[in-house]
């Protein structure tokens, strides 16, 4: 028999602990794309460079966009990192 005024079993249980944040995996997904843009320019730049013998082959270098996606990728890494740790 239970009483209205007396505390629940189940409300002295321990929430389950929430899943990964939103924004955790918002920070991934823009670490996975810039790993993929940094990762097929530079392959696309070094297949170029290598295939092409009788042209000469240049590139631009954009000190902004290696800014933005290498602060992207360092982002995702960062948090994975310190995720990490906090879990242990």
């Amino acid at each position: 028999m239970s009483r209205d005024g007396a505390p629940s079993k189940q409300a002295a249980k321990s929430q389950p602990a929430a899943g990964t944040p939103i924004w955790v995996w918002v920070i991934y997904g823009f670490g996975i794309l810039a790993g993929a843009v940094i990762a097929f320019s530079l392959l696309f730049t070094l297949g170029a460079r290598a295939l092409s013998s009788d042209v000469e082959v240049g590139y631009d270098f954009s000190w902004p966009a290696t800014i933005l996606w290498g602060g992207l990728a360092l982002a995702a890494i960062v948090t994975y990192v310190v995720r990490k740790s906090q879990r242990r």
